[in-house]
C-alpha cells in the first residue's frame, strides 16, 4: 500500500519520477557546500528560504537532513533522489510503529492499519510527499523520533541494537526539528518501564548518545551564527522585519483558529473545496490524533509514560502554535507533525486495538489526503 500512495502522491505534487528532486533544495545546497569545506551558501536564489548575517548566506534549516543528502550528492550530484529517500524512512517507521504496537499487543492486522494510519492519515503523507526542504525536515525527523521510540520501548537487547541507540536516532531527530528535545523524558520514561533499565544507567547512556550530536549542532550554529540555539531563522528576510521575533504568544490566536476551528472553502467550481493555505483544522486530514487525544484524557495506563507523552505534546504544541510562519504554504496543518510521534505513544499505551472507528478515520483522512496530493497545483497560492 505505502508505495502507490507515496509514488502517486510524489507524482500528482509535481515530481518528475522514481528519482525525483525537489527544486526547493536547501539541504542539498548546503551538502554541496560541506563538501567544498564551507558552512555558508555561494548563493542565495530569491526562490528560497536563505539566511543571510554579514554579507554571508546560509541554510536556516536544521542541519541533519544535509548529512543524508551528503553521500548522494558525491554519487548523484545536484540532482540528488531526495524524494525516494524519504520514502525509504517512511517504511523504516512503518517497521518501527509495527514493531512497538506488537509489542504492545497489538493484532497484527491492527498493527498494519494502524502503522499506515499515522503516516498516510496524517499530515506526514501530504505534507511530505515530495522532499522539498521542509518536508525533508519534518519527515526526517518523525521517522527518526518513532526509530528511536522502538528501540526504546520494549527492548531488554544490549550494545548497538539496544535501547541506547534510541537516543542517538534521538538527537539526529532533534537536528531536524529542535522540539524534539523535549521527547527525552518520554525516551527515559520508555526505558525505564519497558526495557527494565534502572533510570540512572537509562539518563547517564542516553546522554552520553545524544552529546555527540548536540555538540556538533552547538557547535555549527556558533560557527554560523555566534549562538549555539540559533539555527538562522532569526536572520530570514521576513523575520528581520518582525516587530515581536518569530516566536510570540501574538501569534497564538490566528494559528490556533486554523489549526482547530479553519474549514474549507467551496468554490462552485474546481477543484470543488479550497483549502487555506495558512492550514486548516487539524482533524479534517488527521484523524487518527483525535484518538490519541482521548486516549491521553480518558484512558489509564502507566502515569509516568502518560505525563512524559503529554509533557513532550505540550511543550512542541506551544512551540507551533507561537510560531510566526503558521507553516505556510500547506495543506491540512502540516506543523502538527511534531506532536505524532509522542502522540504515537500515547495511542499504543492507550490502546489494545485498532477498531472500527478508527479505521473510518483513518480511510477518511487518507482520501482527504489524497485529494489535497491531487488538487495541490489547483489550490490558492500565496497571497
Amino acid at each position: 500500500m505505502s508505495f502507490p500512495l507515496w509514488y502517486g502522491g510524489m507524482r500528482l505534487r509535481g515530481g518528475s519520477g522514481f528519482l525525483d528532486h525537489s527544486p526547493i533544495d536547501q539541504h542539498t545546497r548546503q551538502a554541496r557546500a560541506w563538501l567544498q569545506g564551507r558552512v555558508d551558501l555561494p548563493s542565495a536564489p530569491g526562490y528560497l528560504e536563505i539566511a543571510e548575517k554579514d554579507g554571508r548566506y546560509y541554510n536556516s534549516f536544521p542541519p541533519t537532513p544535509g548529512l543524508f543528502e551528503a553521500p548522494l550528492v558525491l554519487v548523484f550530484g545536484r540532482d540528488t533522489p531526495s524524494s525516494l529517500v524519504l520514502y525509504v524512512f517512511w517504511v523504516a517507521a512503518l517497521a518501527a510503529q509495527f514493531r512497538v504496537l506488537r509489542v504492545r499487543g497489538f493484532p497484527e492486522r491492527d498493527a498494519l492499519l494502524a502503522s499506515l494510519a499515522f503516516i498516510f492519515g496524517t499530515n506526514v503523507y501530504v505534507s511530505c510527499v515530495r522532499a522539498n526542504v521542509w518536508a525533508q525536515g519534518q519527515s526526517l525527523g518523525y521517522c527518526l523520533a518513532v526509530l528511536g521510540v522502538a528501540l526504546v520501548a520494549g527492548n531488554t537487547r544490549r550494545g548497538i541494537a539496544g535501547p541506547t541507540s534510541g537516543y542517538a536516532l534521538l538527537s539526529l531527530a532533534v537536528g531536524c526539528r529542535p522540539l524534539y528535545l523535549s521527547m527525552v523524558p518520554l525516551f527515559l520514561a520508555l526505558d525505564h518501564r519497558t526495557s527494565g533499565r534502572a533510570l540512572l544507567r537509562a539518563a547517564l547512556t542516553g546522554a552520553l548518545a545524544m552529546a555527540p550530536v548536540g555538540l556538533a549542532l552547538a557547535w555549527y550554529n556558533h560557527a554560523r551564527f555566534g549562538s549555539i540555539t540559533e539555527f538562522g531563522h532569526n536572520y530570514l528576510p521576513w523575520a528581520k522585519n518582525l516587530s515581536t521575533g518569530i516566536f510570540d504568544v501574538a501569534y497564538l490566536p490566528r494559528n490556533l483558529y486554523h489549526a482547530f476551528v479553519r474549514w474549507p472553502d467551496w468554490t462552485g467550481g474546481w477543484p470543488p473545496l479550497a483549502f487555506d493555505p495558512w492550514g486548516t483544522a487539524f482533524y479534517l486530514n488527521q484523524g487518527i490524533l483525535l484518538f490519541v487525544l482521548w486516549g491521553l484524557v480518558a484512558k489509564q495506563f502507566d502515569p509516568l509514560v502518560k505525563w512524559t507523552a503529554a509533557f513532550a505534546m505540550a511543550v512542541i504544541a506551544v512551540g507551533i502554535f507561537t510560531y510566526e510562519a503558521g507553516g505556510w504554504r500547506q495543506f491540512g496543518y502540516r506543523y502538527i507533525i511534531d506532536v505524532i510521534p509522542a502522540g504515537f505513544v500515547v495511542f499504543a499505551f492507550a490502546y489494545q486495538r485498532f477498531n472500527r472507528w478508527m479505521l473510518a478515520a483513518f480511510l477518511w483522512s487518507l482520501a482527504v489526503n489524497v485529494y489535497g496530493v491531487a488538487t495541490w497545483k489547483d489550490l490558492p497560492r500565496p497571497r
